[in-house]
């Protein structure tokens, strides 16, 4: 397999990430977590909820990516998850009301039916679900359009109606979810940009690619080392401490790359 290191901008989402979590976890007093389905999107996946496990949670990842587990042995909290695997997430087997939290980051967009999707949540969660989404509303968003337009490469980056904070707060409301709180992160104060790596990563792996390499890279994901000492670059801890005071909301949402719903049961 290739190698490819997670960038700075996919470093400090993973921060801001972090720090979500460790507020969800002390305020919404979790204890346990699942991530459905937990792949990644031109990132690694099935570490987006080591956060969550750093602040205690029992973690279960659904659909998980095997290789990435070093992720969770190298922070010392390998046993705090577990994982399952050919999971059909609109009927999992899971028990009812088993997790107090069940979440997503971005993935979920890809699936054909969000709405029956996101009642399987709410069936295995006892109290909250969380969907954290991409941000259409965004200057960066039109050009990654365009650059998909320009190679020709095929748009795998799921429905982009739900990246609206409006419609998945609409998915909430027909789902039977109370929205309890909704905002805007990874607001770094450029935008989400689609340039050289996007289009090295779409040659390389994506649908249709004709490299001889893994359609799979072997990835580098920095924020491990950094939570592994808890020593994070000061530009990121300052720009995530503006991210997460004035999170809520949509006042950053114009400059952010992501948004969040929480809903409760």
């Amino acid at each position: 397999m290739q190698k490819e290191v997670e960038v700075f901008g996919v470093t400090y989402d993973r921060y801001v990430l972090l720090q979500l979590h460790k507020i969800f976890t002390r305020d919404l007093n979790l204890k346990t977590v699942v991530e459905m389905p937990s792949h990644g999107a031109k990132a690694a996946g099935s570490v987006y909820s080591i956060g969550f496990g750093l602040a205690g949670c029992r973690v279960m990842l659904v659909n998980h990516e095997p290789e990435m587990m070093v992720g969770w042995e190298e922070l010392g909290i390998r046993n705090l998850v577990e994982t399952i695997s050919d999971t059909d997430i609109y009927q999992t087997g899971i028990q009812d009301e088993q997790f107090d939290l069940a979440w997503n980051f971005v993935t979920w967009t890809e699936l054909n039916n969000p709405a029956r999707y996101l009642k399987e949540m709410k069936r295995i969660s006892n109290r909250y679900v969380l969907l954290v989404t991409c941000n259409n509303f965004q200057p960066g968003y039109p050009w990654h359009r365009i650059l998909h337009r320009i190679y020709g490469f095929p748009w795998t980056h799921g429905n982009v109606k739900y990246n609206h904070v409006t419609k998945v707060k609409k998915l909430f409301h027909q789902t039977g979810l109370k929205i309890v709180e909704y905002g805007a992160i990874d607001t770094p104060g450029w935008p989400d940009p689609s340039g050289p790596r996007d289009v090295r990563l779409h040659r390389r792996y994506g649908t249709g690619s004709t490299s001889p390499s893994s359609r799979k890279p072997d990835w580098e994901v920095p924020i491990i080392r950094y939570a592994k000492t808890n020593q994070f670059p000061g530009w990121m801890k300052k720009l995530g401490k503006w991210d997460m005071t004035f999170r809520k909301g949509l006042f950053k949402l114009p400059m952010s790359h992501l948004f969040y719903v929480l809903g409760e049961k």
